[in-house]
């Protein structure tokens, strides 16, 4: 399977440009990677769009939630809401080896200087190893959050794993009007100028409404927490 559709992924994705979400969704899960693939979720800002596109396919499809131990309280809330509303059955919630903790993170401020290091252990590495029984993780990534994403297709191969990204074309207005038109709740932080969620160390009211990711690591280099990266 990884040979074949390897083989064709330029003309996947060109299919995939002319589709709709819900339909690289439903060909994606109940054909090409059926049964290897799964939604890599935040319950951040966006996370209820590819949730609620997934739950008209199927209520009983894996969804990984990693637990950072850093998540903001009403990010935990707003899974379990959204875990109720779309009547989600097979959350798979992971969190950081408790060996890696204690031996990088004991005292649990790892953060404060080592931005890349605390994301290894708290979400590279245990999504690393969530992921093995997968050959197909879909992301939430859109184009739209900053240049480097602009420039992603819908599907890619990173570290041996195809990456699925329904929504990567999918402009700010249409996450707005997805949301307005199915009345889906939002995240209780983006009604207060959190753009993009992550952990509550690392995350502030963004700075930019242009700039979705402002808020994130602000004052540093760091982009991206390094889970789509080879």
């Amino acid at each position: 399977m990884m040979n074949q559709i390897n083989i064709s992924l330029k003309d996947l994705n060109l299919r995939f440009q002319k589709q709709e979400a819900n339909e690289i969704l439903y060909e994606s899960i109940n054909k090409l990677f059926f049964k290897k693939i799964v939604y890599v979720c935040s319950f951040g800002a966006e996370s209820a769009v590819i949730l609620h596109l997934i739950s008209n396919i199927s209520k009983d499809f894996p969804v990984i939630f990693l637990n950072t131990g850093k998540l903001f309280d009403e990010t935990l809330n707003y899974r379990n809401d959204l875990i109720k509303l779309f009547n989600l059955t097979n959350i798979i919630e992971i969190y950081p080896e408790k060996f890696d903790l204690t031996k990088h993170d004991a005292n649990e401020d790892l953060w404060k200087d080592d931005h890349n290091k605390c994301c290894e252990i708290r979400k590279v590495n245990p999504l690393k190893k969530a992921l093995k029984p997968y050959t197909t993780w879909i992301s939430g990534r859109k184009g739209y959050h900053s240049n480097e994403r602009r420039e992603k297709k819908v599907l890619e191969i990173v570290n041996s794993k195809f990456v699925l990204s329904p929504l990567i074309n999918w402009s700010q207005n249409k996450i707005t009007e997805y949301f307005e038109s199915f009345n889906i709740p939002k995240h209780p932080l983006y009604k207060k100028g959190y753009l993009s969620i992550g952990c509550r160390n690392c995350t502030v009211i963004s700075s930019d409404s242009n700039d979705v990711r402002s808020g994130r690591w602000s004052n540093t280099n760091k982009t991206e927490c390094g889970i789509h990266k080879n």
